[in-house]
């Protein structure tokens, strides 16, 4: 609840600044597509069944998938170089998983994400032909959809794993922009469990194209 309550007030405090940032014309809209490389960070998650077969992550390897992303976004100027950028995104996540050991199996997790990024935008190096730019900040990201393959270890019906409908992280990158047009290429770390019954962290590596619709 809390939370939630945090995330609205900071989309309320970004809208009021977007349109006081427009009647001053420091504003700034686009479009954005990209590719998304996502890997979770399994840790020990314990006995996660009961019965005589219980077993850990000890053992497992995680391996990346990929995934497309399109949304858009917003840039409001704050000071000379430094803007306020949020985002809305659409995101294909998830995760290969490979046990060894007892178990000798392989567990692909897909989900869909509504990613809502708020970043610090600051311009670097400013040219006549280009600039580069640096972005970091908080993202809250929604659940939209997800395919967990849990049931094809030993058909154990029992792991039950969803992700959460709610999960933090925080990105970081940077770009150059050309124009209108903006190349970046960003990390996200996850900032806390994003299952709901194993201890696992969903990283993610984008690369964008972005395109301002409406410039500064």
């Amino acid at each position: 609840m809390k939370k939630k309550i945090l995330f609205l007030s900071i989309m309320l405090a970004a809208t009021s600044m977007m349109f006081n940032s427009m009647a001053q014309g420091n504003f700034a809209i686009g479009v954005k597509a990209g590719y998304n490389s996502s890997k979770f960070r399994t840790d020990n998650a314990g006995e996660i069944m009961a019965g005589d077969q219980q077993y850990t992550f000890s053992d497992a390897k995680d391996e990346a998938k990929g995934g497309l992303m399109l949304g858009a976004f917003a840039r409001i100027r704050l000071i000379k170089n430094l803007s306020f950028q949020p985002e809305l995104l659409y995101v294909k996540k998830g995760g290969e998983t490979n046990f060894s050991g007892e178990f000798d199996n392989t567990v692909n997790t897909e989900y869909h994400t509504w990613d809502i990024p708020l970043l610090a935008h600051l311009k670097l190096i400013d040219l006549k032909a280009f600039n580069i730019y640096g972005v970091g900040g908080p993202m809250a990201s929604f659940v939209a959809s997800e395919d967990n393959k849990w049931g094809d270890i030993n058909n154990y019906e029992s792991i039950s794993e969803n992700m959460k409908n709610a999960q933090w992280s925080f990105q970081a990158g940077g770009g150059v922009e050309f124009g209108k047009l903006n190349l970046d290429v960003r990390y996200s770390w996850g900032l806390g469990d994003s299952s709901t019954e194993l201890e696992r962290v969903n990283n993610n590596l984008t690369f964008s194209v972005a395109y301002k619709i409406f410039d500064l």
